[in-house]
């Protein structure tokens, strides 16, 4: 598969998109998200929002400076946009999700459920009193809060972290992975490898890492579950 071009047919099975329409489709650009856990603003307007036809219609939208992801402007048509991230457009919202058959829907949010989450994917101790937290998102931040694990969530604002959900018993997750992909339940016995979750009075296992901390005694966004 080329690393400039991608085909309509050959996208990933992620992408709700029909497979037949056409030849080819934007390959988004590489860094904060794999291929497959990521689509590229193109894809998002043209191919699932119907607000563009064409590159040079999406570019036009984009160079307006009107469309967020996660807070922070964006005009490059590639930018990929991941799981959990949030599209802010001047009259609607949205949240990228996984519905029960591991394919990405936007979730329709209002104003007031933007609130984005970082989970940390890993982290590095850069000295005495400075740790360096990764996120899946690409990102990371310096903290010298010690007590953030691998697995956690974070809220930040203004660069600074606000609150951490921590990954415990009892704390609400969303999965984003394994056959278990796009249920919320709530964490009941984990190691650092698999986790067995509740939903309702339902048990179930999956790996850990699958495992997105939403909440503290309950979740803290909207999630409608497909």
């Amino acid at each position: 598969m080329s690393k400039k071009h991608l085909k309509n047919i050959n996208a990933p099975r992620t992408w709700p998109i029909e497979r037949k329409k056409k030849v080819w489709i934007t390959r988004p650009n590489s860094g904060n998200h794999s291929l497959k856990d990521s689509m590229p603003l193109s894809v998002i307007f043209i191919d699932i929002l119907g607000y563009a036809k064409t590159s040079r219609e999406i570019k036009k939208i984009l160079a307006l400076g009107e469309i967020k992801v996660n807070g922070k402007v964006r005009k490059d048509r590639k930018f990929p946009v991941g799981i959990f991230d949030v599209i802010e457009l001047p009259e609607e919202n949205y949240r990228l999700l996984y519905n029960n058959r591991g394919k990405f829907y936007l979730d329709k949010i209002d104003k007031k459920d933007t609130l984005v989450l970082y989970q940390v994917y890993n982290k590095t101790i850069l000295g005495k009193n400075k740790v360096q937290l990764n996120f899946s998102t690409g990102e990371n931040l310096i903290t010298d809060n010690k007590e953030i694990k691998t697995g956690d969530s974070v809220i930040i604002k203004d660069k600074k972290i606000k609150e951490v959900l921590k990954f415990e018993k009892g704390a609400p997750i969303y999965l984003t992975g394994g056959k278990h992909v796009g249920m919320v339940g709530k964490v009941d016995i984990f190691d650092s490898n698999k986790v067995i979750f509740a939903d309702g009075k339902e048990k179930y296992q999956t790996m850990k890492k699958f495992g997105f901390v939403i909440g503290k005694d309950k979740p803290m966004i909207n999630i409608k579950t497909r």
